[in-house]
């Protein structure tokens, strides 16, 4: 059965900027809105289109939000990027080819087994960031004799995507439980982490 991967980032891709860049890809069965979130806007007397981000949300909404998701079926992949350990020439790398870099790399230490023919939802992609992310994986899936991960490759827009916006508060929650040791909102979904990779 297709799985679809949510992927998001957390943090400047650019040399220069914060410290920590966090990505995630957030898998779930479909691409459908998830009744949880509709829930969350109605308890907290939201509008229907309220977007959950993470770094705009409010403690009360972060702490609602996430004990609301915990029955939900998904798994987590992300990577937590400390650009102060990169050495040349991943250290002067910066926007697309940053991304592209270590969204490669994250979902290539998945195995076949758990990423195949599946679908890649990337949130507002520009035409060239997919098609340097389909490039790059093919490249290397070539070189090492391995199946592609993704059948598409698509973009959404996260502010009507629940699914997106899940990803969202996932990796705005991955990295600060390691770029500030706050974990009260990843252990709440630790337990369907696949892989949390403190790069490089």
């Amino acid at each position: 059965m297709t799985q679809y991967h949510y992927l998001d980032e957390s943090g400047d891709p650019g040399p220069k900027s914060n410290r920590y860049f966090a990505s995630a890809l957030v898998q779930l069965a479909g691409h459908t809105p998830l009744p949880e979130l509709a829930a969350v806007r109605q308890t907290l007397h939201l509008s229907p289109v309220f977007e959950f981000k993470y770094h705009a949300t409010t403690l009360v909404q972060k702490e609602l939000f996430f004990r609301s998701i915990q029955p939900l079926a998904f798994r987590v992949r992300a990577a937590v990027v400390d650009k102060t350990r990169l050495a040349p020439p991943l250290a002067t790398l910066s926007g697309m080819d940053f991304i592209v870099e270590w969204t490669t790399r994250l979902i290539l230490r998945a195995s076949e087994l758990d990423i195949a023919n599946d679908v890649l939802v990337m949130d507002g992609a520009v035409p060239s960031l997919r098609r340097a992310v389909r490039i790059r994986l093919s490249a290397e899936c070539h070189q090492s004799g391995r199946e592609r991960p993704f059948s598409k490759i698509i973009s959404a827009d996260s502010s009507r995507d629940d699914n997106l916006q899940l990803a969202d508060m996932i990796v705005g929650a991955v990295r600060q439980h390691i770029a500030m040791g706050e974990s009260q909102y990843y252990a709440t979904f630790a337990r369907k982490v696949a892989d949390l990779w403190e790069a490089p």
